[in-house]
């Protein structure tokens, strides 16, 4: 099993390296950061859920191949886990959409980093995003999200990695382990937390920077594109 094993991390640090590398290389904004130019917990639990998940299947499919088995994809993935990503995108999805209606309707209560001047710490995604606390307060309802799905994601991992170690052969492994549905309830209520937590709309302008500077950064730029360069005759 050592083969499906060492699949399932090279797939999980390939999966790392075009998300988040890649696109720091070539000048682009990496997945883990927002439209705000700040680290968002949701995107940061979708992305590691995505590793996890795809780079055990691409090290299952793999380690079969290796094997010689002719159906490389024969293996299950449970309900539960289908439902898990389902909980875990769907969460994102209407996170960012709280994200963008407050950015559109109170952009100088939002805290934002300037339009390619993006900084602050990974851990700022576990900070208030808004008011005058934004950036130094730890949000409770973030940080018992990051945990739970932290203490999940470590659970599962040893659940997978003790499947592997049971069997002899690639073939052995009927598919993905499943989350009991206690876990997916736990998962789900964590989720509920969060995005609740999201509503109120603390008052107050954040100490470095805010979302209508950064919307008037990116007009300013829009500008300086569009002017043409007077043509004057010889």
């Amino acid at each position: 099993m050592a083969t499906t094993f060492w699949a399932w991390v090279v797939s999980a640090l390939v999966i790392v390296l075009l998300a988040v590398v890649v696109p720091s290389r070539l000048g682009a904004q990496n997945v883990l950061r927002d439209a705000r130019g700040r680290y968002s917990l949701s995107r940061v639990q979708v992305m590691v859920w995505t590793v996890v998940l795809l780079s055990l299947i691409s090290g299952m499919a793999f380690g079969r191949f290796a094997a010689g088995q002719v159906d490389v994809a024969g293996f299950q993935i449970p309900q539960q886990v289908l439902w898990l990503l389902g909980i875990s995108v769907g969460s994102g999805v209407v996170a960012a959409g709280i994200k963008v209606a407050k950015s559109t309707s109170r952009p100088e209560s939002v805290a934002a980093y300037p339009l390619g001047a993006e900084g602050g710490s990974f851990w700022e995604m576990l900070t208030a995003e808004e008011g005058t606390s934004a950036g130094k307060s730890i949000d409770l309802a973030k940080f018992q999200n990051f945990v739970i799905t932290v203490l999940l994601v470590l659970i599962y991992v040893a659940q997978a990695v003790s499947a592997l170690k049971a069997v002899d052969v690639p073939a052995g492994i009927a598919g993905l382990p499943a989350f009991s549905d206690a876990f997916l309830v736990l998962l789900g209520v964590s989720h509920a937390g969060y995005l609740l937590g999201k509503v109120p709309s603390p008052a107050g302008t954040p100490a470095g920077g805010t979302m209508a500077q950064r919307l008037a950064s990116v007009a300013s730029e829009e500008n300086v594109a569009k002017v043409v360069p007077e043509v004057r005759p010889a």
